[in-house]
């Protein structure tokens, strides 16, 4: 049955159903009497077998049936009109194929085969539905000669309404299945076939199909049809396709292009057409009858091939591309915007374009005429001041060939210049080799440090943890109470049962941005924390080895930046802080790696970085590039001045104050010139400096010398002042604590400015007031003012020869009394324990003299003063000459009487320390005045002497002190 054309076949079984038709009308005509049952029985099964022997389907798919109820029917009743009766029955628009009676097709075909069928007239009212609005009500209205054909009618319509069934489209994989004008579509060509009759509604579901179920009405067949034949129109009547659009195409944003134009007029002309057509962004989405999407399909393939664009290579040089680019991209823009299917400024850095064929002659035409350009121009900076801005001053250069119409290409020749920072002529108080020496590594536990300070990395939980568990209650007491407080400083707790005097919690931020920045984390780390030591005086310090754990950091980069920023930083403070790194007892590559980096350092071999800058110098090549002349030459002028107006040179002759520039002030502000990329050449001798680079730069510069030579003075003036002048303050009765040196220097030179008191902050940050009229010092955080006590006209010991440094040792001369009194003090106990006497040096450090001879003055137990001796290691020994005798350099002999500096009055005791010197076999033994005060039987556990007492002892020649003015290292005798 489904052979040939479909819509062929629904066309005949119409003619043939209209032939049937006018045959029974014909028999009618013959009689006004009522037609025999026989007669209306005889058409009935006629159009039966008329529609089955058209509709011949086997395989029946049933859906479940929507049952009609129609209302009771009415009682035939005889008309006005001789020989007619008429009945009324009445359908609801909610009842199951109610939406077929607002069908005018259907209407009509109803009607024809009623009369056909069944001799019978009907017609059809609509009205509202009081009880629901929302639904309508068809009144059917039958008439006829004889009130049977009218009951007959009447089972019939009921028939076929009960028959209907819904065929439910809700394929997922066809877009129009879940587009709402699917609905039109589809009943669009149902309405254009006489034959097929069903009625369309669209859900969220999909689309459903009511129609009268052939395999179930056994009347009205005409109006039926089944699952399987809306199958097979669906399938060979409809069409869905998608049609891909060009790469360039964007048919949901601007829809400015010529192309999206003619799409969008196609859309609008067939917009009500039955056709659904839906525009995505590269493609297009039809759905509808068969022919017209055929139509459509070839229309918008039309269209695509008119609009087709290709690549269109041009015959350009690249320096017509970047003048191009560069120069004339707002009308290479507006190019585009006039044809609007062209991509130019997308692929002209590859000397090519897309555009239509249509356009691509105009295009290439408008391209070739703005490229045409001038013979350039060439200009090489040679100003040797410009050269260290050169780089990041390209990008203003290219603008000012922009303002001028001109494209500016810069060839960049660079060479790496290296400035070697001078050695400082003033010898530092410490050196690199000394402050290396200070610098010790060691494998064990951080808690068990004898160290004034210990840093916790309070950003490592695992060592924080494990040290204040170690530490004890008091401890942890005092860590919760300052953390509660969010604490964005380091900050200093009491060490507990810990063999350190405080602990300094201080977090790693660690910055992972870039290496150079990881690294610099570590040095900030090491830098802050020296820092905190050396401002609150502390002799030493032990640090973690940071980043070595579950970081997994390289061993070396640690050991690297760890070692030489507390390096730098003894340098540039001038002190000799004993600095320890402890290293896990496990980690022995780490342990290596540390011991490897501070040989390198105490051999004087430091980083070249800390001990040179380095410049990128540029020297430039400008191409000017224009299709103008004149634009070009008032370009090159405009170049020549910015680059005059942009760098200045600064030479400064007979600065003879730099001789007197320390070497961490040399470093600072060689350090500070290549941050601003200022290129310096000094010259120590002669007092000549030479800067160049920018001018903001070069001025930032001199201002930057010019303080750090007021600073040098003022400094200088200072520590002049206050050279033989020492001020102290009282702590308890008759006992007295000195400033520190820069507070010291501070209160001389008020008090020579004759004033009668001044303000000053401490190093705790607390604001003081000195009265030197009552001569009291009185703090905003103290109640209670305490004395202020001057000494001055200090005389330095008569045997001690001039001086040029601050620090001196001088070999005595074996004739001399001095060398006979130290060599007679020595042979005591000595006399036949060793076999030669190197030499005796007198040690002449002024600092640590001054001191001393302070502490000795200010104390009221002068009388026990003694001449005591400390053997060490010969590595010990310039660390204590240029220092003190630091408790961390000294205790190595132990701490079984107290934790601090041990000294003997029995040589051969001190000489079982003075270990011999492997390449030599030299031992080294200090000669040294203590002040030991009233002295107590010491222990292990004490970090100070108790109360009222200012040292320990063995009861017997051994005794510690623990303050570093307490002795002065008189003598050093070298022996074997």
């Amino acid at each position: 049955m489904m052979n040939g054309d479909f819509d062929q076949e629904l066309d005949d079984a119409a003619e043939l159903a209209t032939a049937r038709s006018n045959i029974t009308e014909n028999k009618m005509s013959r009689s006004n009497s009522k037609l025999d049952n026989q007669s209306i029985e005889h058409n009935r099964q006629s159009l039966i077998s008329s529609a089955t022997g058209f509709f011949n389907i086997d395989s029946v798919l049933r859906e479940m049936d929507s049952a009609l109820i129609p209302t009771p029917p009415m009682t035939a009743r005889r008309s006005n009109t001789p020989h007619l009766f008429t009945c009324d029955d009445e359908y609801r628009s909610s009842q199951a194929g109610g939406g077929f009676f607002a069908q005018n097709k259907f209407y009509c075909a109803l009607k024809r085969d009623m009369k056909e069928a069944y001799d019978v007239e009907i017609t059809i009212t609509k009205s509202k539905d009081d009880s629901h609005l929302e639904n309508s009500i068809y009144i059917v209205h039958f008439q006829s000669e004889n009130a049977e054909n009218i009951h007959m009618a009447q089972k019939a319509l009921r028939s076929l309404f009960n028959s209907t069934k819904i065929k439910i489209i809700d394929d997922k994989s066809e877009f129009w299945t879940q587009e709402q004008d699917c609905v039109r579509i589809v009943q669009a060509y149902a309405d254009q076939n006489e034959r097929l009759h069903i009625s369309c509604e669209y859900s969220t579901i999909g689309l459903f199909i009511s129609y009268f179920d052939e395999n179930i009405s056994t009347v009205l067949p005409h109006l039926c049809t089944t699952d399987v034949i809306l199958g097979r129109i669906l399938k060979e009547k409809f069409r869905s396709v998608d049609i891909n659009l060009p790469v360039s195409s964007d048919l949901t944003t601007k829809n400015i292009s010529f192309f999206a134009q003619d799409i969008l007029k196609l859309e609008a002309e067939f917009r009500h057409h039955p056709i659904l057509i839906k525009l995505e962004q590269r493609y297009i989405r039809l759905f509808g009858i068969l022919d017209l999407i055929n139509e459509i399909e070839q229309q918008i393939e039309n269209i695509k091939t008119k609009y087709a664009s290709n690549m269109v290579q041009l015959n350009l040089e690249p320096f017509q591309i970047k003048y191009l680019l560069d120069i004339h991209s707002h009308e290479l823009q507006e190019i585009e915007k006039r044809f609007m299917d062209a991509k130019i400024i997308e692929y002209l850095s590859n000397g090519e374009f897309i555009a239509p064929s249509y356009v691509q002659n105009t295009i290439k035409k408008q391209i070739i005429e703005l490229a045409a350009l001038c013979p350039p121009i060439h200009f090489i900076i040679e100003e040797e001041a410009f050269r260290p801005i050169a780089h990041k001053e390209c990008s203003n250069l290219i603008d000012i060939g922009r303002q001028y119409k001109c494209h500016i290409d810069i060839e960049e020749h660079t060479v790496d210049h290296v400035c070697e920072i001078p050695r400082a002529t003033v010898k530092d108080h410490v050196s690199n080799k000394l402050t290396a020496a200070a610098i010790d590594i060691k494998q064990g536990d951080l808690a068990e440090q004898n160290v004034d300070l210990v840093v916790v990395c309070s950003t490592s939980f695992y060592l924080c943890q494990n040290l204040i568990n170690k530490a004890g209650h008091s401890v942890k007491q005092e860590y919760d109470a300052i953390t509660n407080d969010s604490p964005s400083e380091p900050f200093e707790t009491n060490a507990g049962d810990l063999k350190c005097r405080k602990l300094l919690f201080l977090p790693w931020k660690i910055d992972k941005a870039s290496n150079r920045s990881f690294t610099q984390s570590i040095r900030n780390f090491v830098r802050t924390a020296v820092q905190y030591a050396v401002k609150g005086h502390h002799t030493s310090i032990a640090f973690p080895s940071i980043g070595c754990g579950k970081l997994n950091v390289g061993k070396n980069i640690i050991a690297n930046e760890m070692l030489i920023e507390a390096q730098k930083q003894l340098l540039m403070a001038n002190v000799l802080l004993q600095i320890i790194f402890v290293i896990l007892p496990k980690q022995n590559d780490v342990f290596e790696a540390f011991k490897e980096k501070l040989d390198c350092l105490q051999k004087g071999n430091i980083e070249m970085k800390d001990a040179q800058v380095s410049y990128r110098l540029s020297t430039l090549l400008l191409i000017i590039i224009s299709s103008n002349e004149q634009k070009q030459r008032e370009c090159l002028e405009a170049l020549n001045n910015y680059v005059q107006k942009s760098i200045a040179v600064s030479e400064l002759l007979q600065q003879t104050a730099l001789k007197k520039w320390s070497q961490p002030a040399l470093n600072k502000f060689y350090r500070l010139c290549r941050h601003h990329q200022v290129v310096i050449d000094i010259n120590l001798q002669i007092g000549y400096l030479k800067l160049y680079g920018s001018k903001e730069a070069v001025r930032d510069a001199e201002n930057a010398f010019l303080n750090e030579q007021i600073f040098q003075s003022e400094q200088a003036r200072l520590a002049a002042i206050a050279r033989d002048i020492i001020w102290a303050y009282e702590i308890e009765k008759n006992k007295w604590e000195k400033y520190p040196p820069e507070v010291n220097a501070l209160i001389e030179d008020q008090y020579s400015s004759k004033i009668s008191s001044f303000k000053y902050v401490n190093d705790k940050s607390e604001e003081c007031t000195i009265d030197f009229q009552t001569m009291t010092e009185k703090c905003l955080n103290r109640v209670q003012e305490r004395s202020i006590i001057r000494q001055g006209d200090f005389a330095f010991p008569n045997n001690w020869q001039v001086q040029s440094t601050n620090v001196d040792q001088f070999p005595l001369p074996i004739l001399s009394d001095e060398f006979k009194q130290i060599h007679n003090l020595f042979n005591t106990k000595m006399a036949s324990k060793y076999s030669e006497i190197v030499r005796i040096d007198r040690i002449q450090n002024i600092p640590w003299f001054m001191q001393y001879n302070s502490y000795r003055n200010f104390s009221s137990k002068k009388h026990t003063e003694k001449k005591l001796f400390h053997g060490c290691p010969q590595q010990t020994v310039p660390l204590i000459v240029n220092s003190f005798f630091n408790r961390s350099f000294a205790g190595i002999n132990g701490v079984v009487y107290g934790q601090g500096a041990y000294f003997s009055s029995d040589a051969s005791y001190s000489h079982s320390y003075a270990t011999k010197n492997a390449t030599n076999d030299e031992r080294c033994m200090f000669v040294a005045d203590v002040l030991i005060g009233d002295t107590i039987q010491g222990n292990s556990k004490m970090k100070t002497p108790p109360a009222g007492y200012d040292s320990t002892t063995d009861g017997n020649h051994i005794f510690v002190t623990y303050r570093d003015d307490q002795a002065y290292a008189s003598y050093l005798i070298v022996y074997k």
